[in-house]
């Protein structure tokens, strides 16, 4: 009895989905199952076609990469060169095109400033290299953070790399100029009659404490050189743990004369 259950449910199913077809024959046109078949071709043929673009593409990226590149390079062999292996007046992306990577951070009037790594002539003596570009986004200004320092009570580790990068920079750009606040302080002093009187007196460079004096600001140390296009000014620091660093802030003082002749020009 299931048997032939089963065989006339067959049946019925078949006829089922032939009375289904006949219906759809009727019911729609030619022109529609043609444009409907048309439509599946399409979309097939859209399919391999955006397949192809995509391969495309992806295998002339690195001509398009290198294109880009080398008028990049073209375009910073006009400029000057900068410290750190960038170029004075470069652009963001072309300094990121360069290899550099660019991470924002913010400085109180220097605009579209940056911490920039995988510089392309990294010194092992400095930790953090910032870059301004400014609001006309070329770069003006490099500011470099020596390594911090174990340093003794006399700051005789940062006083030597001081000497070393001023002798450098002097070499390099001219005309440098020392400038060296001590700190002053009261000492008791006898005189002939004997009377104890106090007299100021300034604490010599180098002294015993005067790692002390610079972490508190009570003495500065820090020179300048400067040629026609850039300035720069080398300084000792301590930080607030003890240790000791130098920091070299370099302008382009061609880029900063131009920008004040254009703003004169328009007055």
């Amino acid at each position: 009895m299931h048997k032939y259950l089963l065989f006339f449910a067959l049946i019925a199913a078949t006829a089922a989905f032939a009375q289904e077809n006949i219906y759809k024959n009727i019911l729609v046109s030619d022109e529609i199952q043609l444009e409907e078949k048309t439509a599946k071709a399409q979309d097939k043929a859209r399919e391999l076609l955006n397949k192809k673009a995509d391969s495309a593409v992806n295998k002339n990226f690195p001509n398009v990469r290198a294109s880009k590149h080398i008028q990049t390079k073209k375009a910073l062999a006009r400029l000057s060169p900068a410290p750190f292996g960038l170029s004075w007046g470069a652009s963001i992306d072309a300094t990121k095109d360069m290899g550099v990577i660019l991470a924002k951070v913010e400085e109180k009037d220097y605009k579209n400033s940056f911490r920039a790594t995988h510089l392309p002539k990294p010194l092992k003596d400095f930790r953090t290299v910032n870059v301004t570009f400014g609001e006309e986004n070329e770069l003006w200004r490099i500011i470099a953070y020596g390594v911090l320092m174990d340093d003794d009570n006399q700051a005789t580790r940062v006083l030597r790399q001081y000497r070393i990068y001023y002798d450098l920079l002097n070499a390099k750009y001219g005309n440098g100029q020392q400038f060296f606040t001590p700190r002053v302080y009261n000492v008791d002093v006898t005189d002939a009659q004997g009377k104890v009187h106090q007299e100021k007196k300034e604490e010599e460079l180098g002294a015993p404490g005067f790692l002390q004096s610079l972490e508190k600001g009570e003495a500065t140390l820090y020179a300048t050189f400067n040629n026609q296009e850039v300035g720069a000014a080398l300084s000792v620091n301590v930080d607030g743990s003890g240790k000791s660093y130098i920091v070299i802030d370099y302008k382009n003082l061609k880029i900063l004369r131009n920008r004040e002749k254009t703003t004169l020009d328009a007055l």
